[in-house]
């Protein structure tokens, strides 16, 4: 049923790729750290295509083929791209947009 070792070597392959996701750069761009043009780029953008990728993560599990979730969800994701342009805080556009989608789908 449950098998401890499966389980150990799962955390322990998620700590190396987290590690190693760290570490990494560390080791490839060690001689030119102090003016490499691709650590500049990748410094700039990684939160963007992190954010990317968790949208379409997020877009694939659902299933859209009730409406009322279909209409909540777009109407939110426009409300946290209009309210980050707005205000340039990430955490207040994700709190808000996840409290509307939650009332939305509870209440209408």
């Amino acid at each position: 049923m449950f098998d401890s070792k499966y389980f150990i070597l799962c955390v322990f392959m998620g700590f190396l790729a987290t590690y190693g996701s760290r570490i990494l750069p560390f080791f490839l761009f060690k001689k030119s750290r102090e003016n490499s043009q691709t650590l500049s780029f990748i410094q700039k953008n990684m939160p963007l295509m992190i954010m990317v990728i968790l949208v379409f993560y997020t877009l694939f599990s659902y299933d859209f083929s009730n409406s009322k979730i279909l209409y909540s969800f777009i109407f939110c994701s426009f409300l946290a791209l209009i309210l980050q342009i707005v205000s340039k805080n990430a955490l207040l556009s994700i709190f808000i947009s996840v409290i509307v989608y939650m009332i939305f789908l509870r209440f209408f």
